[in-house]
């Protein structure tokens, strides 16, 4: 008998879990939804989105159709994608365990999410303003052990005596937001905002539990492992392959119907400080289609390989060999199939802001955000300098301490010819220039047409 140890150092039948996490990591091309360095950004309609409670300085605005909105990021606060892999001659990469191991924590967590609005505008009406928005969203978190990383790259020789978590979480989330918002001026200091929000789920993938563990027994490195888990998804893939999904199916559907709200208010203590605070996506999706659920609740203890039983065998009766047990080993998990409806919440988040008005054309702001998921906080901190350069344009730069990244510097630009206006904002620049080297980066973008009134268009410029 060999142990599962050396078992691994031949073939790991874990390593698709690192490679699962890998592409995850690697994901750098997805959107991502409301930045930080747009919020104190007052000119763009757009800060609505992170307040509801914010008010822009016009009569009404709309935005450029699929482009008034779009914003893209990534955060990890594990090992950055070159601390991951490592390139080699002939521009081939090769999995860098050591330094990977050596970039991340206990614990760690993946954050990306996507956001394109389709439509948006909004009005003011009195002492009212009205806001109606189509966007496109897309959210995936996960988290995941060192642990489990360490049992892939090394085997479980490390852990003997131990136990050991091995359960990720992951929650991918893509639904189409219709949204109805309105601002009330209370009195000169205090706004407050509500914004309705009807969903309809695309795909979701969800892990509902995660209790699975695993203990290296002192004698002869056996493994006791515990089996305990459930993932639900609704995704194209649960699909037959007899079933056509055109692309009206997926995108155009009243099916997997959610609901959601923001909340915000405003408060101006005086002509130098304004304080803020929003919760946004509180709701959820209930997945009625496409749903397949995986459970594995079972206990087992694995011995080990006879490698005798590789004696004789060809090349090709080796590979045959190694599949039986992988497939006879993962049977043992008992995972089990079923078809039924789940609900997925939506990722709440917590804005508390404030702002110091230096004079009539600058501003520094504060702002901390706080992500909540899978019993969790996920907190940041930015700060940020605005100014008005003149009746045209603005610029912003903004720092942000995000999943243990410590070197966020941001910029952005607003260009108002009215009525068109263009803006365009990131945290993390260098994020955008090397992405390979970066823990944390995003970008937001869009094209609005403004109509400020005459008592407003000054605020407009002068802040």
């Amino acid at each position: 008998m060999i142990t599962l140890k050396s078992y691994l150092m031949k073939r790991n039948i874990y390593t698709w879990m690192g490679i699962g996490f890998l592409i995850l990591l690697s994901i750098q091309e997805l959107k991502a939804q409301y930045d930080r360095g747009l919020y104190h950004m007052t000119p763009v309609p757009q800060t609505n989105l992170s307040n509801p409670s914010f008010i822009p300085a016009y009569q009404y605005h709309f935005g450029f159709p699929s482009l008034s909105a779009v914003y893209g990021g990534f955060a990890t606060s594990g090992a950055k994608y070159n601390q991951i892999f490592t390139l080699n001659d002939r521009d081939s990469m090769s999995l860098n365990t050591k330094s990977f191991l050596a970039g991340i924590g206990d614990n760690n967590n993946v954050h990306v999410s996507a956001a394109n609005q389709w439509l948006n505008g909004g009005m003011r009406w009195k002492k009212f303003y009205f806001s109606l928005s189509i966007a496109d969203i897309v959210e995936l978190n996960l988290t995941y052990p060192k642990s489990l990383i360490e049992l892939a790259a090394n085997g479980n020789a490390d852990f003997v005596g131990q136990t050991m978590s091995i359960s990720p979480y992951i929650k991918g989330l893509h639904y189409r937001e219709y949204a109805l918002g309105a601002a009330y001026e209370l009195n000169d200091q205090w706004n407050v905002g509500l914004k309705a929000k009807i969903l309809f789920g695309k795909s979701g993938v969800e892990t509902e539990i995660s209790n699975s563990k695993l203990t290296t027994t002192e004698d002869y490195y056996y493994l006791d492992v515990v089996s305990d888990f459930k993932v639900n998804t609704s995704v194209t893939q649960n699909l037959s392959d007899s079933v056509d999904l055109s692309f009206s199916d997926y995108n155009f559907t009243a099916h997997n119907f959610g609901l959601g709200f923001d909340l915000g208010g405003t408060y101006k203590m005086d002509d130098k400080w304004t304080f803020s605070a929003s919760v946004l996506d509180l709701g959820y999706v209930q997945f009625d289609r496409w749903m397949k659920s995986y459970s594995s609740n079972t206990s087992f203890t694995y011995k080990g390989i006879d490698v005798n039983q590789f004696d004789g065998l060809s090349t090709t009766e080796q590979e045959q060999k190694w599949k039986d047990i992988e497939d006879s080993l993962i049977g043992l998990f008992d995972v089990k199939e079923e078809s039924e409806t789940f609900r997925m919440k939506l990722t709440a988040k917590v804005y508390l802001g404030a702002s110091y008005h230096l004079t009539a054309v600058d501003h520094l702001g504060a702002l901390v955000r706080m992500d909540m998921f899978n019993r969790s906080i996920v907190p940041t901190f930015t700060a940020s300098y605005y100014r008005q350069l003149n009746s045209h344009f603005g610029v912003t730069a903004n720092y942000t301490l995000a999943n243990r990244s410590y070197f966020n510097l941001g910029l952005g630009v607003v260009a108002n010819f009215k009525p068109i206006q263009v803006y365009l904002v990131t945290d993390n620049i260098y994020g955008m220039i090397a992405p390979d080297d970066m823990k944390y980066t995003n970008f937001h973008l869009g094209i609005n047409f403004v109509f400020p009134t005459q008592q407003s268009s000054r605020t407009m410029i002068d802040l």
